[in-house]
Order: structure tokens, then sequence, then C-alpha cells
């Protein structure tokens, strides 16, 4: 981790806590206070009746009393993303959280777990600015000391998880990962809520997840660029990795490789391909259509469409489109035919080759 951030407070930080730190609701406070409570400690003390909070409202109360007394005397239960929700929140807001980021949905996809207030107003059937209201709600109480204390283990195991992957991870990787801690609900969703709930801890950056501060990765990226740039040709993702600065490297992983091999696979202009190499699409692309017509002299476009993407990864993949501009482009391809496209010095043909010889004298 390269975020600066502080530690989550001891038992004996949180005992003398104040009151709202617990992120109980205000008319929740308000009946506390007016008991004389004051500390978190003081949720180890009998409750009050608390006659005009309804059922909900005190069964919440007495969750987070119990999970504030067993921490304060250092007994804090070990909960996975999905009790911790409902530990904290009462059942209206823990159900914005589970809608708003589709965390019992196991989609690969980040749009399916990024909705919008809009759509999540829609599934609560409240209009789009109650669902503001109350999401605003649910993350303000998830941002106080005491449910933050107990999102630790989350954060931790997100963390190891990137760390295992070499600092990022992307959402179809993530999507793959099952892990205890997120109790069944979407790896996906539960990175992106993790995010979002403490900006900085976790790094989404153009579609993928990091350990890594935004200003590193955005340092690590214009190294990147600049060096790209710089080529006449692809270049080894490694190189590139072991080249970066001390200020764009990564601290604590072996390598830069991963870091440098997400932004290639999730920047828009730049490719990465399955040997291990990175460029720009409008700089290098012409290469790799080069390597195929030079196994195969004379191609169709079609079939050099289906070369270029074979060589690089998924989320690099082009159209007929792009393919078609860049063999235009590149004086080194010419075009025999209508839609067929040559690399002079590569095999013209797949017929085979008939060598003459001279006829001899008997």
């Amino acid at each position: 981790m390269t975020s600066a951030r502080a530690p989550a407070p001891g038992a004996n930080g949180l005992r003398h806590g104040a009151l709202q730190t617990s992120g109980l609701p205000a008319r929740i406070l308000a009946v506390l206070r007016a008991g004389g409570f004051a500390t978190l400690g003081d949720l180890c003390h009998p409750l009050p009746a608390g006659e005009q909070l309804d059922a909900d409202d005190r069964a919440l109360l007495a969750r987070v009393a119990a999970y504030a007394c067993a921490t304060a005397e250092g007994r804090t239960p070990t909960l996975n993303l999905v009790e911790w929700l409902a530990l904290f929140l009462p059942p209206r807001l823990a159900d914005v959280v589970h809608l708003h980021y589709a965390l019992e949905e196991p989609a690969a996809a980040l749009a399916r777990h990024e909705a919008k207030l809009r759509d999540t107003g829609f599934k609560l059937g409240v209009t789009r600015e109650r669902a503001r209201q109350l999401l605003g709600l649910a993350v303000g109480s998830l941002r106080q000391a005491l449910p933050l204390a107990a999102a630790e283990p989350l954060y931790r195991a997100a963390l190891a998880a990137l760390h295992e992957a070499g600092g990022v991870l992307d959402v179809a990787a993530l999507a793959r990962r099952a892990d205890p801690a997120w109790g069944g609900a979407s790896p996906v969703g539960a990175f992106l809520l993790l995010t979002h709930l403490v900006p900085g801890r976790l790094t989404l950056y153009r579609g993928f997840f990091s350990e890594f501060s935004a200003p590193l990765v955005e340092r690590a990226e214009k190294t990147l660029r600049d060096r790209l740039a710089a080529a006449a040709e692809l270049q080894p993702i490694a190189e590139i990795a072991a080249g970066l600065p001390k200020s764009a490297r990564p601290p604590g992983v072996p390598s830069a490789e991963p870091l440098l091999s997400a932004l290639l696979r999730h920047l828009p202009d730049t490719l990465a391909t399955r040997d291990g190499r990175g460029g720009l699409a409008t700089r290098h692309g012409a290469q790799l259509l080069r390597e195929a017509l030079a196994g195969a002299g004379e191609l169709p476009l079609r079939t050099l469409v289906a070369a270029f993407n074979e060589r690089v990864r998924p989320e690099c993949r082009r159209g007929a489109g792009y393919v078609r501009d860049v063999l235009r482009g590149d004086p080194r391809i010419r075009k025999p035919a209508p839609g067929r496209f040559a690399f002079p010095g590569g095999r013209q043909t797949d017929l085979p080759i008939q060598v003459w010889e001279p006829t001899r004298k008997t």
C-alpha cells in the first residue's frame, strides 16, 4: 500500500470514542443521550427501554451494543461482508447497499456493479432523490469508527488478494476469486463498495483495482506512454517495467510488470500482446499485421483481423475498420487485389515451389 491512512483504533480507543462513532442513526443516538450515554463504552451498560424506537431500531441497537462491548473487552468477532452490513445497518439501508452495488449478482462487468441512483430507486420503488438519501445514510453510518474497525478484516482480505496478483486485479479475474470474507457476495461489488467507502485504501483505475495509489499509477502510465511513443517497435513489457524510475515503481512487489500489463489492456489506445509486448495502437499495430503476413505472404482482410486479434489480449482486440486503416497507412504493405493484402518478403503463396534444374546430356 502506498496511500497513507490512520490505523484502526484499538479497543481502548473505541471504548472512549464518542457515541456517534457507533454508526447508529440519529434517532437512536438521541434516545441514548437522553439516557445518559456518551461513549461507546457506555453501550456495555444496560440499554434504555427506548419505547419510542420500533422493533428494527431496538434490534439494531442491541446488535451494535453487543459488538461494541465485545470489542472493548478484546473479543472482537470477525465478520464477513454480508454479516458486517447486517450488523451495522437497519434492513432498509442494508438493502440499498446490496442493490446499489449488486452484491448478489456474480457479474464480471464493472458496469453491473456501478448502478445509477435512478436504477437503485427503481428497484426499491422510490425516487432517485430518495435513493440518494438512503445510500448517503448507509455510507455515513459505515464510515464511522466502529463499523470501519469491524471492516478491517475485509480490507485486509482485499489487499491480500491484490498483493497476491502483483498489486492489480482485472474485474474479470476478480470475479473468479472466491473468498469467505465476502460471505457469498460478489467480489467485484465488494471491492467497489470498499473502494468508495474509504477512498485511497483501494484504487479503481481505468477498469481495474489496485493496491497502489492513483498518483503512482498515473506516473506509471505517463512513463509507459513516453517509452512507447519513442519506440519504433513493440516493446517487451518486462523491459519497460525494469526501466521504470523509482517514483513510478510500485513498492513492495517483485515487479511492476502486472501494473503495466493492466494499463496496456485497459488504456483505449494501447496494445498488449499475448507474448508479453506492448505498444500504441496507432504506432505499432502494423507490426503485428506484418508478422501475420510474413508467415502467409498474402491474406484477405477478414483473415488479417482474426490474426491480429489472436496476437493481442482480449481487451485489445480491434475490428475490420481499424485493421484496414493500419494496412492502408503502412507503405510496406501492398494491395495486390481487392480486399487482399501482401507484405513483400513474406511467403507469397501456399503452393509448392518447383526448383528448375538444367537437363543433363547423355
